[in-house]
């Protein structure tokens, strides 16, 4: 993300969408590990992996897309105040 340009909004929510689509990607490459033909997805050992491996791709995700939602609140709130001291 540090490599990222967030000062117009169409960066930031092109940030958010790669942010999202990422998190799609690893959420369905984890749920097929979990539907093998063999049924090996089924184990007590892959399910607890598969919910580690959420977990860390949710962590992702919010920190992902945490940031450039930041940077638009704080925008937002810059802008707020400029108008109301413009009166």
């Amino acid at each position: 993300m540090a490599d990222k340009e967030l000062k117009i909004s169409s960066e930031r929510i092109a940030a958010g969408e790669e942010a999202g689509n990422e998190y799609v990607g690893e959420l369905e490459a984890i749920r097929n590990t979990l539907d093998n033909a063999d049924n090996a997805g089924t184990t007590l050992g892959s399910m607890v992996k598969a919910q580690l491996e959420m977990t860390e791709a949710e962590t992702r995700y919010q920190i992902k897309a945490g940031i450039p939602k930041k940077v638009t609140t704080a925008v937002q709130q810059g802008s707020a105040e400029v108008k109301k001291a413009a009166g």
